[in-house]
Order: structure tokens, then C-alpha cells, then sequence
């Protein structure tokens, strides 16, 4: 039987810490060469949606590890669009049905079935803010204590949270354009983390002082002032450019200040034409002995922080199948043991082909 879960059991059994340490293993693993990724495929109908339109849009991402016994595909469709909002792009979904239609696929390496399906909403804040986790346990000072957090949505919500769990963090300063989300999110947090969460009044004043600068916006455009940046911060982004607009949370002064650049997935940068990065290489404002990616410095710590002044930014650029081979295979295990999900006949999704090897044939797919 194939396992069939849904949004509901991915966030009740999939569990914050569990999430962070199956990411830093498998981005080590892809680093050793036990785990690969296929580089992000993303396109848009009608290929280039005007600003203020909406069009239909698809996002596919596939890996595979070793250690998980697992390939994993993520495929989602959806409804999207760049708004102008307060004189700032940012990107919008919409949701007709109010449902988001993103699965993963599940396939054993062993024998190439189907093994689960579920949905990504959920998962997707998780396995993010897990991730960045990580870089934040590997590359940040460790007496870091003080954040600022731009953005106010759901993956700010699972970020603080994640965030909380690896660096011992007194104070939270949130800053959003939107004061009523500011002040719903500072209330909201205030009774699941077990520190000093406070709305700022701009970006400039979340900074100043703070040794993590995390942005976890819907922006098109840069959010903060990469002069801003103090010797020792750590920042991170999630919002990058691919085939079909461009994006970043982060200003050429980031890129150019920072001593060292980590990306999940240098090949997507490249297949995704990530031009806030590319353009500047090209330029020679920025080098690629500066850029490196998060499973080379989990394999290799050396080729991390080097001083407790290096400003480093991690740029998350993209998701890749690693972490959904990971979390599905986590997701799995805990469902098949709590008993949630529901079964599906495996052979509902596989064509027949025993005519042909009745007969010695061994057809390709």
C-alpha cells in the first residue's frame, strides 16, 4: 500500500528539532556524495505575468539520499502574481478553492514504488526555517542572542521558532510595514517562545545590534540597507529569482560586504538565472571563492567562519529534493507508527508491464 498524508499529519508528527538535525545530515550527505539534487524547475503561464496580474504557476524539485532510502519529487500548481503594494513588489499566491494543490512523491531506491504521497504546505515553513537553522548553528557566533526579524507570515512564525532551538536567544525585535500583522505576530509568539519578542518601527532599528538579521518576507524587493550590516552578523534570506521574475530580499551592498556567501544549491543559482548574485560576479564585485554551499561547510567547518567579525550571509537560493527525501522519510516512519494516514493501493499508480516480461521484454518507462 502507498501512504497518503495529509497537511494535518505532516505538522503533527513532523517535529522542529528532528527537522533541523535530518537537514544538517543529508546536506553533509549530498556534500560526500551520498545524496543529489536535480536543480529547481519553475515556469509561469503566461510566461511573464504583467505586475498586478495573476497566472498559473509550477514549481518542481527532485533528490534523492542514500541514508533516507528515498528519491522524493515535489510538484505544486498554483495561482500567482507580483502586486505592488505601498510602492514595494511583493509576491502574491492566490488560493480559489482555498487549498494549496503541492504534493510530494515518496519512491523507495530499492525497488522504485511509490511509497507515500503528501501535501507541502505545511512542510514547506518547516523544512525552510529547519534548514536555515542549521546555517545559523554552523555560522553564526555562538554567543549570538539578539535577532532581528523582518517579516511577519508564516515562515517568520516557524523560523523564530527554529531559530530558538540553536542559538540561546534573549531578544526578537520584528519589524513589518503591516502594524497590525507586527502586533498579531508579537502576540501570537509571545506564548510559544520563552523569550523577549518586540515590534520596531523600521528595519534600520530591528538591526542595530542584533548578531542574526533573518528576513522572511514575500518581498520582490531588498528589505533592508545592506550598509546596515556590523561586523559579526549573520544574515539570511529565503526570496530569490528564477525564469520568471526577479526577486531579493537583499541589496547589492549585502552581497559585496559579506566575507562569505552560503548557497543551498550553487547549480540552481546558475539554472535559475539568479542575476542578484550572477550580475555581480560577472561584474567582479563579487567572486565565487566567496560563495560556497551549506553541505560543503557541514562537511568541511574550515571553509565556514573564519573570524568572529566575518559578516556571512546565508542566501537560501532555492529548495532542493534533499530535504524533502529527508522529511519524508521522517514523516513516513512517524505516521506508519501512529497509525495516521490513509492507504491507498500502490498498484493504482503503476502501469502493468507483465505482458512484456512474459515474453522477455524489459520495456523503459
Amino acid at each position: 500500500m502507498t501512504l497518503f498524508m495529509s497537511a494535518d499529519d505532516v505538522v503533527e508528527v513532523l517535529k522542529m528539532p528532528d527537522c533541523i538535525d535530518a537537514m544538517e545530515k543529508v546536506f553533509r550527505e549530498e556534500a560526500e556524495g551520498g545524496a543529489v539534487n536535480h536543480p529547481r524547475q519553475r515556469y509561469t503561464l503566461p510566461r511573464s505575468i504583467p505586475l498586478g496580474e495573476q497566472g498559473w504557476w509550477t514549481n518542481m524539485i527532485a533528490g534523492a539520499a542514500e541514508s533516507t532510502g528515498f528519491a522524493a519529487l515535489r510538484v505544486d500548481s498554483g495561482i500567482v502574481g507580483e502586486h505592488e503594494v505601498d510602492g514595494r513588489r511583493r509576491m502574491e499566491w492566490e488560493y480559489p478553492d482555498a487549498r494549496s494543490w503541492g504534493f510530494v512523491l515518496l519512491f523507495e531506491l530499492s525497488t522504485g514504488r511509490p511509497a507515500a504521497v503528501f501535501h507541502d504546505f505545511s512542510l514547506s515553513p518547516i523544512r525552510v526555517a529547519a534548514t536555515t537553522a542549521v546555517a545559523v548553528r554552523e555560522l553564526s557566533n555562538p554567543g549570538a542572542s539578539v535577532m532581528a526579524l523582518l517579516g511577519t507570515g508564516n515562515e517568520a512564525e516557524r523560523h523564530l521558532e527554529a531559530l530558538a532551538l540553536v542559538r540561546d536567544l534573549s531578544t526578537v525585535r520584528v519589524y513589518s510595514p503591516n502594524e497590525k500583522h507586527c502586533s498579531e505576530f508579537v502576540e501570537r509568539m509571545a506564548g510559544r517562545v520563552e523569550l523577549s519578542v518586540e515590534a520596531v518601527s523600521g528595519p534600520e532599528e530591528a538591526m542595530r545590534g542584533a548578531d542574526i538579521v533573518m528576513c522572511a518576507t514575500n518581498s520582490s524587493v531588498p528589505v533592508f540597507d545592506g550598509n546596515w550590516l556590523t561586523p559579526g552578523q549573520f544574515v539570511a534570506t529565503i526570496v530569490n529569482t528564477d525564469h520568471n521574475t526577479q526577486r531579493t530580499e537583499a541589496d547589492r551592498a549585502t552581497f559585496e560586504r559579506s566575507d562569505l556567501i552560503v548557497l543551498n544549491n550553487k547549480a540552481t543559482a546558475i539554472s535559475n538565472n539568479q542575476v542578484e548574485l550572477l550580475d555581480l560576479i560577472e561584474a567582479g564585485t563579487v567572486s565565487w571563492d566567496d560563495v560556497t554551499e551549506l553541505g560543503h561547510v557541514l562537511a568541511e567547518p574550515s571553509a565556514g567562519r573564519k573570524s568572529s567579525d566575518d559578516i556571512i550571509y546565508y542566501k537560501s537560493n532555492c529548495g532542493v529534493g534533499i530535504q524533502f527525501a529527508a522529511t519524508g522519510a521522517l514523516i513516513y516512519e512517524r505516521c506508519m507508527e501512529a497509525g495516521r494516514g490513509t492507504e491507498v493501493p500502490t498498484e493504482l499508480f503503476g502501469a502493468d508491464v507483465s505482458w512484456w516480461l512474459d515474453r522477455g521484454f524489459k520495456p523503459s518507462p
